[in-house]
């Protein structure tokens, strides 16, 4: 069921969906041609800005603001979203999920002058599921042309609204043509878009397709069979002498596919740790990033960073240069002037050379990065997961030039209105069991406090690794209480000169048992540092910056 909210109603239905019912906090086309990607100076039309997260030189971004200056507006969103906002001259285009199992997937439209809705979406989930920090929650970023919006949600419901006025001109569900969608966490990956259609990279665990959707009227034009597995990168189209390519960086692969048909026509083999930074288009050239995976090396998830020439369409493309040390991690490689900057899970930064890739420098922030930088002439702005913002000037050394806070890190602001929930505890249940049904979005301590502690087992948070133990066992064919060959999980297999102790090729239940405490140890507490207010994703134009939380959407005045 699909509910249209235009504004002004208010009726039966109007209360009954609820949309406009969250408080709402402001501080301080045709039906048959889709219209194309606007790139102007005056929108942010997809995640990253198709992909290279920058802003044209004749925009002047504002370097500095604080809670009491440069906060235009603030508005409380209705649900929760990990996605970007998206923008055009008037309007800002959000998706969140609302209900204690993600019910409803929203689509949101306000003013891009004062935060106030212009029209929301409400559409029944198709695979609904725990509303809380194990799974994504509408974390793939939508995307605007200049007729309308358009929505992909981890339950594989698209929605194209007419931008103007929020009607619904198609809507489907993909998993009806590839089959019932399994993930441990949930989709990421966001689609892209040239005039005619709309990519999206759907892999799972079930059967996966790099997909192109009819913009027109939602029906698949083509699909190509991908590799089945966990991925959050998001593809990129690139406008090549042969035509425009979707290219997509992913499972140990990066892949340059033709647009108007889905034919592959070069791929990059022998990568690690690529499943979640998206790749970065500048000019004739294609930089990778990867991240150190869970038990794998800095050194080889470094080489799997790297710089790939484009220009060459008689053969694969040619690796440019590869990092030495320098990785990615959730934010995405940015070019910024000469340069292109990496940032790894514990917030440092590296600067390399873009077109020799050799390091300048490695700096800590003092923060983590969950959103990608944005580049703006000489100024790179990184967005902390804590509302902190770093301006650089960029050059050979670090130089910064401004830092601004979104909100008080003494006193963050809690959501006053989602509901994290995790289900009742049960077997097998997971690191989401064991909280009751809905649960105020902050605990505080002296809630934690109040509660009596519960006997660690192989099914709560706490100890998660036993169970994987258990499970990686179950590959033991020979019942030697060893895996070898082929018994080793595919995950594990680049990772073992860290986890294989005695180097003898095989993995007993000690190897395994040491490797699950470290899982453990790595995730204590990822529940309270996962905790809205964090800062997901950021859209830039001539008007200013946009940033997203989980639950609040932040207005940066951009006439400073």
């Amino acid at each position: 069921m699909l509910t249209l909210i235009t504004k002004g109603t208010f009726c039966l239905l109007f209360a009954i969906v609820t949309l406009n019912h969250f408080p709402q906090t402001i501080y301080g086309q045709s039906d048959t041609v889709a219209g194309s990607p606007d790139h102007h100076t005056d929108s942010w039309s997809s995640f990253r800005n198709s992909g290279n997260s920058g802003v044209s030189d004749g925009i002047f971004l504002p370097t500095q603001w604080s809670t009491e200056q440069g906060i235009d507006w603030v508005v409380e969103l209705p649900g929760y979203g990990q996605s970007c906002p998206v923008t055009t001259a008037d309007h800002v285009v959000l998706t969140s999920v609302d209900g204690p199992n993600k019910e409803r997937n929203l689509l949101t439209c306000l003013s891009r002058i004062d935060g106030k809705t212009v029209w929301s979406l409400s559409q029944e989930n198709s695979l609904p599921g725990p509303s809380n920090y194990m799974f994504s929650r509408a974390a793939p970023t939508p995307m605007v042309d200049s007729d309308r919006a358009y929505a992909f949600y981890e339950s594989g419901d698209l929605i194209a609204a007419d931008l103007q006025t929020g009607k619904v001109v198609w809507t489907r569900n993909l998993a009806d043509e590839t089959g019932a969608l399994e993930s441990r966490h949930g989709l990421g990956s966001s689609p892209t878009q040239s005039n005619k259609y709309l990519f999206i990279n759907l892999e799972h665990g079930g059967p996966s397709a790099l997909i192109a959707i009819d913009k027109t009227n939602g029906t698949t034009a083509w699909k190509t069979e991908r590799p089945s597995g966990s991925s959050w990168s998001s593809p990129v189209v690139y406008k090549s002498p042969m035509g425009e390519q979707v290219i997509i960086s992913s499972q140990g692969t990066a892949v340059g596919f033709l647009a108007n048909s889905g034919e592959k026509i070069w791929e990059i083999t022998g990568l690690e740790g690529n499943t979640v930074p998206s790749p970065t288009i500048d000019g004739t050239k294609l930089y990778l990033g990867a991240r150190q995976s869970e038990f794998g090396s800095v050194e080889k998830a470094a080489k799997s960073n790297l710089c790939l020439n484009l220009d060459d369409q008689d053969s694969d493309p040619s690796v440019r240069w590869r990092s030495d040390r320098c990785v990615a991690h959730y934010a995405s490689p940015v070019v910024c002037g000469d340069y292109l900057y990496l940032i790894n899970k514990s917030g440092i930064l590296g600067c390399l050379d873009k077109d020799t890739g050799k390091e300048l420098y490695r700096q800590r922030l003092g923060f983590e990065c969950w959103a990608s930088p944005v580049a703006n002439g000489d100024h790179l702005f990184i967005f902390g997961k804590n509302g902190t913002t770093v301006v650089l000037e960029t050059g050979d050394n670090f130089e910064k030039i401004a830092e601004s806070q979104l909100w008080d890190p003494k006193n963050p602001p809690s959501p006053s209105n989602y509901k994290e929930f995790f289900p009742p505890k049960q077997a097998g249940g997971g690191h989401g069991n064991g909280r009751g049904s809905g649960h105020p979005a902050r605990e505080t301590s002296s809630d934690r406090e109040s509660k009596p502690t519960e006997k660690p087992s192989d099914s709560t948070p706490e100890n998660p690794g036993l169970r994987m133990v258990k499970s990686y066992l179950k590959s033991d064919a020979n019942g030697d209480g060893k895996l070898g060959g082929d018994e080793i999980p595919k995950r594990l297999v680049s990772a073992m000169e860290n986890i294989d102790l005695d180097a003898d090729g095989q993995l007993d239940r000690n190897e395994l048992t040491k490797m699950a405490e470290k899982f453990s140890a790595n995730r204590r507490g990822s529940k309270d540092s996962s905790r809205d207010p964090i800062v997901y994703g950021v859209a830039a134009d001539n008007q200013g910056f946009l940033i997203r939380t989980g639950t609040r959407l932040y207005c940066i005045k951009g006439d400073q």
